[in-house]
Formats: C-alpha cells, structure tokens, sequence
C-alpha cells in the first residue's frame, strides 16, 4: 500500500525473534528482573546461579527527569540530519516500489513443456547428469519452476512463493542421491546442481521485489555438501560458494533497496548458524556487514538484521592481512556513533557481552565506560519517552552486555563466558559500571513510568563517574579505531 504524501512507513519490517524460548513477551521484564537482582553497589561477575529479586513496586511515576549524559552538542546540524534521514527514507521507499511494481514476467518454458521433461529432470537429480543435453533438461526444468517468481500472478500468492522455495530446497537435498561414487560422487553431482541454479535465480535479481527475495531465499539454501545420517563431526554442511559471493553483492549493491538488503543479511545470519562458513568467508561477510551498518541514516530494522548477523560470526580476528577484529568491530562502530538510534545502539553493545572474542585482545574497561555512556543516552531518551516497546529490548540488551543470563555462561572459561561482568572480572571500570547500567536495565525493561527521585540520584553520580572515569585510552583494540568520548 502506498504511504499518504508525505507519511514515512517503514521499507523493511522487522520481526524479533529474541529470547523466543521464553512463554511470553510479557514474562521477559520478570525473568530479567529477576537475573539481575543484586545488592545496589554490588557487581556480582562470579554468580554461579542467577539469584531471584522482587521487581520494583511501579508506584505514581516522579516527574523528575534523568540528568543529561555528556552528549556533544550539535544543535545546528541536528535539523539537518533530520531532513536528510527523512529524505533517505522517502527514496527507499520510491525505490522499494517501483521495483515491487515491476511487470516482467522472465521469458522460459512453459508448464506443458516442463511437465515434459519432469520425469527425466527428476532422474537426473538423484543420478547426476553431465553433457549438454541432460544439462539442458535440468536448465530448462529449473528456469521454469524459478521463473514463476517473476510472474505477478503467481507470486501474489504467499503460499505459492512458500512452496516454490521449499521445492528448491528439496531438491537440493535429493540432488546426486543416487550417483555413483558414495558421498564424494554426491557432493559432486549436488554442486553441479547448485551451480545450476545459481546461474538461474541470479537473473531474477533485477527483476520484481518478490523474484528478488525468492532468489535471495533459494541461494541461502544452495548447500554443497550436505551431512550423510551418520556422518560423524567432520561431515558439515558448506554452501555454494559462489552463491555467497552473490549474496554479498547484493548486500553492497547501491542500486538494490535496503528491503532486499535486510532479507539478504537475514539469510546470512542463517547460513552463518546452519553452515561451516570458513574464516575467510567469515572475513568477507564481516566486511559487507561493516559497510551497511556504518552507512548514515538506514532505518533501525535493517540496522537490527545487520547486527544480528554479525552476532553469529564465529571468527573474531582476521588471520589474513591486518589482524582487525570481525564482529566486534561492527558493534564498536555502531556504539561509537550517538546520531545512530538508541535501540540500534543497545543491540550492538549486547554483543561485546555474547560473541567471540579474542581474548588477549580485547580490552573492556573502554567498552565498559562507553556503554555506560550509553545507557546514559538511553536513560535520558526514555525519560522524555516512557512505555515505548523498544524500551524493553534496550533494556535486555544493555543488561547482557554486562551479565551472563544462565550459570552456565558465567561458568564458561574465557571466551565462552557472556557478560563482560565475567569476562573482565579483576577490571575495576567495569565492576564500578555494572550498578549503573543494571539500574537503567531494569528501568527500561519493567518500562513504567519514569525514574524516581532516587534513582535519579544514582543517575547524577552515573553522570559524574563518567566524566571522573574517562579512560586514558579509549583504544579497545590494537588493531581497530578507538571509542570516542
């Protein structure tokens, strides 16, 4: 549906999938209020359980309103900045539907003459093929089958899009069943089928929005090699390598619109979960993250699929070149940039709390004072605006960067510990900080009303200890740019 002139909507919709393990949205706020219960002044890194607290009484709400962090003014720009997201966001949606509105179906067989070859196609699949010939049976087959995607009338239809991607998937999965040669012939006739349609779903890549995102859905699925039942621990699952390098294409592609892009890093976060990614894949996929995150003005959705991908990079040093960190990177610019919005913000500062680290690498304490600076923000951001639901997951996020949510993760050795509470546990920047940030934590994820008197104090003294406690070096990291004040 198209926006009302001059009415902002959303081009990419995101949908939270965090803590999905939980019965209810509604028991998050509890089951955190209840992790984080600990003595005020207290920084418990070493919990080997997650003690049980009452959640605060939510009386009559003070109307005094949190001290203002140390933000760098920038008044005069600030119009500016908003005139030009607004304006960003204004030609993504142009572009998003534009390209949705294309009328153009590819041109392939038709049904009569798939239905044709179907029964030589599908032997092909299990056996493999080679030469010419059989090669154009699964050519034309496959063409036919991924082309009704760029047909409007057909993809209209969810169900229709659901099934023809599953098709794919499948066959993926039968490909080179029956070849000869146990499972190396297998893996071998099943790339040959990869590449095949790869060389397919790349053409629909300019074609409408829905044929762009069946594409995007197929290659995350394009599996090489695939584990026999049985197969032991070194039988993985690796993905058509030339289908990654499509996909990170696309995800730096300026001409492709950020609703392709954040289904692209979704399906990245998929492979990086389901496949072995080799670390130089994981170097590139870090790479393509970086430049979209620190892009200005892409709206928080896209920045949240981003993030969440990068969560899940399992590398946290390149090996090759300069020895940069891969995720952590990624994070550190985002909580670097305080004209990024605050939940984006929130989200990427959990992940110096739940991803790989190296660990003779990484130094906390400037971590530790710049995401008490950013609770800062967030404490002064959700005084102006209490009850907003983003309030709850800023809150979750900033409470795991600091502290573990099992015993398990506070007894894990470094680097399998969360919390940089547990990673950092002898630091004393990061022990003095834990009581602010949990005191913000637990504010935005009960998210009513707004902070009484006393904690309004505390937040003083947050605000004092942040301008008495700046570290002498804000490099994080040898290798990577430093923190900013």
């Amino acid at each position: 549906m198209s926006p009302c002139s001059g009415e902002l909507m959303p081009v990419v919709v995101r949908n939270f999938q965090i803590l999905s393990s939980f019965i209810s949205f509604g028991a998050v706020p509890l089951f955190f209020l209840a992790l984080a219960g600990v003595p005020d002044g207290q920084a418990c890194a070493q919990d080997s359980t997650s003690p049980a607290a009452e959640a605060p009484t939510q009386t009559a709400p003070d109307s005094a309103p949190a001290p203002t962090p140390d933000r760098a003014p920038a008044p005069a720009a600030a119009p500016a900045v908003a005139d030009n997201a607004q304006q960003y966001v204004l030609n993504q949606q142009k572009l998003t539907r534009s390209i949705r509105e294309i009328r153009n179906p590819l041109p392939g067989p038709d049904k009569a003459a798939a239905d044709k070859v179907k029964r030589q196609y599908t032997q092909l699949l299990a056996t493999g093929f080679s030469g010419e010939a059989d090669s154009k049976i699964v050519r034309d087959y496959l063409t036919w089958l991924i082309f009704q995607a760029s047909d409007p009338t057909f993809s209209q239809s969810s169900k229709n899009m659901e099934n023809l991607i599953e098709d794919v998937k499948n066959s993926v999965a039968k490909a080179g069943s029956g070849a000869q040669g146990g499972q190396a012939g297998k893996d071998r006739e099943r790339r040959k089928y990869c590449s095949e349609v790869l060389a397919v779903v790349k053409q629909m890549l300019d074609n409408n929005l829905d044929s762009r995102f069946a594409a995007i859905k197929i290659m995350q699925y394009l599996y090489d090699t695939i584990p026999a039942q049985g197969g032991g621990a070194t039988s993985m699952t690796r993905l058509h390598p030339e289908a990654l390098t499509v996909m990170l294409a696309v995800l730096n592609d300026a001409n492709q619109p950020d609703s392709v892009k954040s289904v692209t890093a979704a399906s990245l976060k998929n492979i990086l979960m389901n496949c072995d990614v080799v670390e130089q894949d994981q170097f590139r996929i870090s790479d393509a993250i970086y430049k979209e995150v620190v892009r200005p003005y892409t709206e928080v959705a896209f920045q949240m699929d981003l993030i969440d991908a990068a969560y899940v990079i399992t590398k946290p040093r390149r090996t090759v070149g300069a020895p940069e960190p891969t995720a952590l990177k990624i994070f550190a610019a985002v909580i670097n940039d305080r004209t990024k919005p605050v939940e984006v913000r929130c989200h990427a500062a959990k992940g110096f709390g739940i991803c790989n680290y190296d660990v003779a690498g990484t130094k906390f304490d400037p971590i530790a004072w710049k995401v008490t600076q950013l609770a800062g923000d967030a404490a002064l951001e959700y005084s102006q605006n209490p009850g907003d639901p983003k309030w709850q997951w800023c809150g979750i996020d900033l409470l795991l960067t600091f502290r573990h949510a099992t015993a398990a993760e506070a007894a894990a050795a470094p680097p399998a510990c969360k919390g940089i509470m547990n990673r950092a546990p002898n630091s004393k920047v990061v022990s003095e900080a834990a009581p602010f940030v949990t005191l913000v934590s637990l504010q935005l994820i009960a998210n009513k009303g707004n902070f009484k008197a006393a904690q309004v104090a505390e937040l003083a003294k947050m605000k004092t200890w942040l301008t008495d406690n700046v570290p002498a070096d804000l490099k994080w990291d040898t290798n990577a740019a430093p923190l900013q004040k």
